[in-house]
């Protein structure tokens, strides 16, 4: 082939928009296929036209994208759509208030505390203030010692009532006039009397400071655990001076609550064994290696 023969071949070449490769050819027969249809753009730069599977991949990966998050949407949308019915529903059909009922008390009737908590019918049952009833019954009735109000679904209001128990008594000194305040196992006061009550432990502590009602609490429990009986009084002046009364004849003077149990322990065994029934005094079991009666005149 001539020159101006590859000159014009080179010409149509570059009209088509082919190129010939940087290195020549050894075989001129040979047939080179390209990755994509080479074309011209109009800067004269030769541009790669894609390849339509390549492209047709892509397009495909872009619409399953969108058909999913459409589907996302109308599932999110239909979820949003079933919870407004379901709560409609359980506000006006469901969970209706029909009946409200007391149980536990023996000192109030079921009239007394269901007309006091006022739970009207027809109600639904999750807009019942459960926590504020359960709080205002023991201020409201003197007897009630605590109070659980329970929803029943799916239409009950249920208000278990504790009652409170007469167990302590505390003495008031004015003047020369003695008054005894009545407590309740959970030292909740319930009454003053002119009369000193019968088959009451007596407590002398500051149930107003935390310190001291918790001491008095864990001396309380520590007697119940052991089965220490016959303690009429306990006496808590502070945390560090602590005294039992037993049985309105004996002193036991406790000192703090280190190595209670052992104290507690000594002052019993003292009291049950070396003691008669007539003997008065005072056991000074303050140091816990020592436990020392001293009688009493009287």
């Amino acid at each position: 082939m001539g020159k101006n023969e590859r000159r014009n071949s080179t010409q149509n070449m570059k009209k088509a928009g082919i190129t010939h490769p940087s290195k020549p050819v050894s075989d001129p027969n040979k047939f080179i296929q390209y990755p994509g249809n080479i074309q011209s753009s109009p800067g004269g730069k030769k541009t790669l036209k894609p390849d339509p599977a390549q492209y047709n991949q892509r397009k495909s990966r872009k619409t399953v994208r969108k058909q999913r998050n459409r589907h996302l949407l109308a599932t999110a949308v239909l979820v949003a759509i079933l919870l407004a019915i379901l709560v409609f529903i359980s506000l006006k059909v469901l969970f209706i208030v029909r009946h409200v009922e007391m149980q536990g008390s023996e000192r109030y009737t079921q009239a007394e505390i269901i007309n006091y908590c006022a739970v009207p019918l027809e109600e639904n049952i999750f807009k019942i203030d459960t926590a504020t009833l359960e709080q205002n019954l023991p201020l409201e009735f003197t007897y009630v010692e605590s109070a659980r109000v329970q929803r029943k679904l799916p239409d009950k209001i249920l208000v278990t009532i504790t009652d409170s128990i007469p167990t302590y008594y505390g003495i008031n000194y004015e003047g020369q006039l003695e008054t005894y305040t009545i407590y309740s196992q959970g030292f909740k006061q319930l009454t003053t009397q002119a009369a000193a009550p019968a088959g009451l432990m007596g407590i002398d502590a500051d149930l107003s400071d935390a310190a001291s009602k918790e001491t008095l609490d864990s001396i309380i429990e520590k007697l119940s655990q052991s089965g220490y009986t016959g303690v009429t009084m306990i006496k808590v002046n502070s945390t560090g001076d602590i005294s039992l009364i037993y049985d309105n004849r004996v002193q036991v003077n406790l000192g703090t609550v280190l190595d209670i149990d052992y104290k507690l322990k000594m002052s019993f065994y003292v009291i049950n064994n070396e003691l008669t029934e007539t003997d008065r005094g005072v056991i000074d079991s303050t140091q816990a290696g020592s436990c020392v009666f001293q009688p009493s005149n009287k």
